[in-house]
C-alpha cells in the first residue's frame, strides 16, 4: 500500500460512522485485530479449523467473551485474507478475486462496532441482529466501493454484487439452527435493501440510521 494512503480499516470505519452517525470515539478497531498467530495464542491450532459463517469468509470471525469486568473483544482476520486484500486493494476496484475477502472484512468490523456501540449504551444485541446489520452494511459499503466516487451503481454490477453477497453463499456451520439464523438474516436484509431505492436520498439516510 502506498505511503499516505489511508488504511482500509480506517476507510471502512469512517464510512460506517458517517453513514450511521456513530460516535467517532467509540472504539479503535486496530487495537482489536488479530491474525493467525494471535488466534493460535488464544485458541490453539485445533480451533483454527472450526467452520463458521459463510464458506467464502475464509474463517474471519469476531471473538467475544463476557467477564466480570466487562466484555473482551477481538476480530480475527486470517493472514491469507489480508494478503488477498493487500494484493488486490478494494480501493482500486472489486472483482471475483477480492469480493469475498472484502465482504468478510467489512462484516467483522461491523460486528465490532455494533457490539461496542451497544455496550456503551448498555443495550443488548442478539446474534440475529448482528448478522442482519452486517448484511445490510456490507452491501452498502461494497456498493460504494464498486460504484466509485459520484457514480451510480448500474443494474448489471448491482446484480453481480447481490450474487456474491447473498445468493451464492453456502453457510459452513454444522449447527442447523445457526445456518437458519444466517439465512433469515440474509432474507430480511435483502428485503430491507429492496425498499431503499424508492426513497429520496434524505429519507434513505434517515431509514438507515433508524435501522
Amino acid at each position: 500500500m502506498s505511503v499516505g494512503r489511508p488504511a482500509l480499516l480506517d476507510v471502512v470505519q469512517g464510512l460506517l460512522e458517517r453513514t450511521y452517525a456513530m460516535p467517532r470515539d467509540l472504539v479503535e478497531p486496530a487495537r482489536f485485530v488479530i491474525g493467525d498467530a494471535g488466534y493460535r495464542r488464544l485458541y490453539g491450532d485445533a480451533a483454527r479449523s472450526a467452520r463458521v459463517g459463510s464458506a467464502g469468509g475464509g474463517g474471519a470471525r469476531t471473538l467475544v467473551r463476557e467477564t466480570t469486568e466487562g466484555i473482551r473483544l477481538a476480530v480475527y482476520y486470517p493472514d491469507a485474507m489480508i494478503r488477498t486484500l493487500e494484493a488486490r486493494p478494494p480501493q482500486r476496484g472489486l472483482g471475483d478475486d477480492n469480493v469475498d475477502a472484502f465482504a468478510a472484512f467489512v462484516e467483522e468490523l461491523d460486528h465490532l462496532l455494533c457490539i461496542a456501540e451497544r455496550w456503551r449504551e448498555r443495550r443488548e444485541v442478539s446474534l440475529f441482529e448482528l448478522e442482519l446489520h452486517a448484511n445490510v452494511r456490507k452491501h452498502l459499503v461494497l456498493a460504494r466501493f464498486l460504484a466509485g466516487s459520484g457514480r451510480p451503481l448500474g443494474e448489471r454490477r448491482r446484480a453481480w454484487l447481490r450474487w456474491h453477497l447473498f445468493h451464492k453463499i453456502r453457510f459452513a456451520d454444522e449447527d442447523a439452527s445457526v445456518r437458519e439464523r444466517y439465512r433469515d438474516a440474509r432474507r430480511h436484509a435483502v428485503r430491507f435493501l429492496d425498499g431503499l431505492p424508492a426513497l429520496t436520498p434524505a429519507a434513505r439516510l434517515e431509514r438507515l440510521r433508524r435501522f
